[in-house]
């Protein structure tokens, strides 16, 4: 084996548009320079090692986020050169099978949400690689003396010779078909008296091998490729049936108090219409009484009386407002006063977050600063995002409150972790009954903090709100 050359390569659209040597990638990454051409993008490349003939031997499918002025946005540290070491094989792009490091065949999980799929299909990312390696855009210095252009990704020993039997076509579905059937399929060659014909089965054999290893790393890279996609698309079919849920819980709840309201509303002047009534049956008795004992000289009391209520009632009111005034405004002002309390605190803690923030950053040893520029990376292990990179402005958020600082980057509520962090820590159904105690039936974990629906996922059959 030649020389070996560490170049990027990014993608746009599916398509191969920039090209550089690994050399060039790290003074990027040192912010020496920036690629304005990708600025305010979140850009796919992949890391390669090309030899000095041309061909692919290893591939890393990363992820990297420029800023406005095309630097490097964030702490980005993956260890490239790492993951390619211990990657598996995938498919023969000419020299065997190469390693290939991308999200679903990730040698180290930490770095797996940073990496993505390559596109399996024919045409698809491994041959626009091919065709951008073969156009040398880069200089590399090759030797192709004696090289012959491809057949359509067919192995030497499957090509046909002059004069050769039938050609032999090689399949993306031997991987799964068994080696007795993948022999069978290939004609019986018999072996001409010629003395150098005698040697070629053990090569052909060598050969046959190799290609059958490359066609079942290439079949199960587009398998685990496959089952990725279709385990994010039902991820994120269920965080939206989630939100959904979570929303359509949200207005059923605001009926329901806006129904209590309105029953609580209705008691209250029921009884209130029926206090009116008893008092007007009772008046009207009185009056009636009246007018039966005094005829027409009581119909004069009956007025007067009339009126003496009438006006009595009135003052009544009037000093029921001027009673009930005092105190209200007393309790406006109050509420503003304390409002403005709130305000002010508010501010005086703002200034004391900065000014800790402040500290932290800038202290006399400098300690996460230090860190950060000797390629220290902080990571923080927590239920519901397993390994976290904390950034170095980010660390004094999560030392003065972790669980908030997870809660948030898992999109959900701080209250909604807290449940969902005791509900995965002891999965048992949370309903108390009368006397305070938990039913304590086990339950399924729910392993997501975006899929935990409180009242439900921590219910069990019998207690679960969505029955009632």
């Amino acid at each position: 084996m030649g020389a070996l050359t560490e170049a990027v390569v990014f993608f746009k659209d599916d398509n191969v548009v920039k090209e550089m040597f690994f050399a060039e990638f790290e003074a990027v990454l040192d912010d020496v320079v920036g690629i304005l051409d990708f600025a305010g993008d979140e850009v796919r490349a992949a890391f390669v090692q090309i030899d000095d003939s041309l061909k692919i031997l290893g591939a890393v499918f990363f992820s990297i986020s420029f800023d406005t002025r095309g630097r490097v946005a964030g702490n980005w540290n993956i260890p490239l050169r790492h993951l390619l070491d211990h990657a598996s094989f995938g498919p023969d792009l000419g020299a065997g099978p190469i390693k290939v490091a991308c999200r679903s065949a990730c040698p180290v999980d930490w770095y797996r949400r940073q990496l993505w799929d390559p596109d399996m299909s024919s045409g698809g990312t491994f041959q626009r690689m091919i065709a951008a390696a073969e156009r040398n855009r880069l200089g590399i210095i090759s030797e192709l003396g004696g090289r012959s252009a491809p057949q359509s990704g067919v192995a030497d020993f499957f090509k046909p010779a002059a004069g050769a039997q039938p050609q032999v076509t090689a399949t993306n579905t031997l991987a799964n078909t068994s080696l007795h059937q993948k022999t069978a399929s290939v004609p019986q060659v018999q072996p001409a008296p010629d003395a150098n014909n005698s040697r070629l089965g053990p090569v052909f054999n060598r050969r046959y091998r190799a290609k059958l290893i490359a066609l079942r790393s290439a079949e199960k890279l587009n398998l685990l490729t496959q089952a990725e996609a279709y385990q994010s698309q039902l991820e994120r079919q269920g965080e939206e049936l989630t939100v959904q849920l979570r929303e359509r819980e949200g207005v059923i709840k605001a009926q329901k108090e806006h129904l209590a309201e309105l029953n609580k509303r209705f008691k209250e002047v029921d009884a209130e219409l029926a206090s009116q009534k008893r008092l007007v049956r009772q008046k009207s008795e009185e009056i009636e009484a009246l007018m039966e004992r005094g005829g027409r000289d009581h119909k004069q009391q009956v007025a007067v009386l009339r009126a003496e209520h009438a006006e009595n009632l009135e003052r009544q009111l009037k000093d029921q407002a001027i009673k009930l005034a005092e105190p209200l405004h007393a309790r406006e002002r109050e509420l503003y006063l304390r409002a403005k309390e709130i305000v002010e605190l508010r501010r005086e803690l703002s200034v004391l977050r900065e000014q800790n923030r402040g500290l932290m950053l800038s202290g006399d040893d400098k300690l996460l600063q230090t860190m950060s520029e000797k390629g220290v990376v902080f990571v923080a292990y927590h239920p519901g995002v397993e390994h976290l990179v904390i950034s170095q402005e980010e660390m004094p958020g999560y030392l003065n409150d972790p669980l908030a600082y997870v809660a948030s980057r898992c999109d959900v509520p701080d209250g909604q972790y807290h449940e969902w962090l005791a509900h995965y820590r002891l999965p048992i159904c949370r309903h108390r009954d009368s006397n305070g105690q938990y039913c304590g039936e086990p339950i399924p974990k729910i392993m997501r903090p975006r899929l935990f629906r409180p009242g439900e996922s921590d219910r069990c059959h019998d207690h679960s709100d969505s029955l009632r």
